[in-house]
């Protein structure tokens, strides 16, 4: 009697078909299918399926729409949002980093979005984004009362009557600091005093005719008690600063502007490379200073700019081929038979010539 072997059929080698998409082991009289991460058996577990993650949770892309893909998904984020480095969240784009949102002034970033701001003494524009000087004295006519308004760019000024002083601001005009300057007894004595000062000058200093030893100052110069920088009797430009000294004043311009201080001019600190900009940043002059916008594709607030993947923020970028990140932009490697455009962003397809 003949004794008969029965030996296990390699399935996996005889059919290379098993499997699809995964991994064929055999096994003892049969075989399985090892799948890869982002797919699953087929029912007859013969194949390997995609998974289709967006179906399996309501919780992907956040902020985003999920997008199946073969293995995995990814997320296409909303305005506002921009995808993590796995592509697979949203995050929110602080719009403030990237040329100051637009605004001309001051950006606030929020969650997804934000807005712009002006300064005080400007309205924000229609357009949401420039600001235009508020003329308080066309406003409020009774801003400076006791005295005239004047608008300057911002804010405004007091230049006060007769028989008023402005405040330290100069935004207002009130009565004399002292009581009795505001008598007509002040007024006579104030003259009486001035002509002595100059009779005894005259007489001792010029003629000799007092001893040498009375011969001193006895009237203290009136203006060394006048601040001219406190009641707004000076001249200096609006952009610069009043100082106050025994007998008289002087301007100095502010921080970014330069002159005598009677007219002072912006400082064009962009101009003269007196920033302190990155590589990667526009530097953009402001009257009495400057701002740093980062280039288009990088990110940061100007002083530190670091490069924007664009293939990670869209996933859509380059049809028919792949998104190559580069230091400010990209780049499309395109499949066979596409050709990549002028600008090397897009892939189109490749012209066939009639013969």
């Amino acid at each position: 009697m003949m004794m008969k072997n029965c030996m296990d059929i390699d399935e996996c080698e005889r059919n290379p078909l098993l499997c699809h998409g995964g991994t064929c082991l055999n096994t003892e009289g049969s075989f399985e299918c090892e799948c890869p991460a982002g797919y699953v058996l087929s029912n007859d577990a013969s194949v390997c399926e995609d998974m289709n993650e967006c179906q399996l949770s309501d919780n992907l892309c956040r902020n985003g729409q999920c997008v199946n893909m073969p293995g995995t998904y990814q997320c296409s984020c909303n305005t506002g949002y921009q995808a993590t480095p796995d592509r697979q969240g949203c995050v929110d784009i602080d719009e403030c980093t990237i040329m100051n949102g637009g605004c001309e002034t001051h950006c606030t970033n929020s969650e997804g979005s934000y807005e712009c701001s002006c300064s005080e003494g400007y309205a924000l524009m229609p357009d949401l984004r420039t600001c235009s000087d508020i003329d308080e004295c066309e406003e409020t006519p009774e801003v400076c009362d006791g005295g005239q308004c004047t608008n300057i760019p911002g804010e405004y000024r007091c230049l006060c009557f007769d028989g008023f002083m402005a405040s330290m601001d100069m935004r207002t005009c009130i009565g004399k600091r002292r009581i009795l300057q505001n008598s007509s007894f002040y007024f006579w004595l104030t003259h009486v005093i001035t002509l002595f000062c100059f009779l005894w000058d005259f007489l001792c200093q010029k003629l000799y005719l007092c001893n040498r030893s009375l011969s001193i100052p006895v009237c203290p110069d009136v203006n060394e008690y006048i601040d001219e920088c406190e009641i707004g009797a000076h001249n200096c430009d609006i952009h610069s600063a009043c100082i106050n000294v025994p007998g008289s004043f002087k301007c100095r311009c502010r921080d970014g502007w330069v002159g005598d201080g009677i007219k002072c001019v912006d400082y064009d600190e962009c101009a003269s490379e007196d920033h302190s900009c990155h590589l990667n940043a526009d530097c953009v002059n402001t009257p009495g200073s400057h701002r740093c916008t980062c280039k288009e594709g990088f990110n940061g607030d100007g002083f530190s700019c670091s490069d924007m993947d664009e293939c990670a923020d869209n996933v859509n970028l380059c049809e028919n081929g792949q998104c190559l990140n580069a230091p400010g932009g990209y780049r499309c490697e395109c499949e066979m038979g596409f050709t990549p455009t002028e600008d090397s962003k897009a892939c189109k397809g490749a012209t066939v010539l009639q013969l």
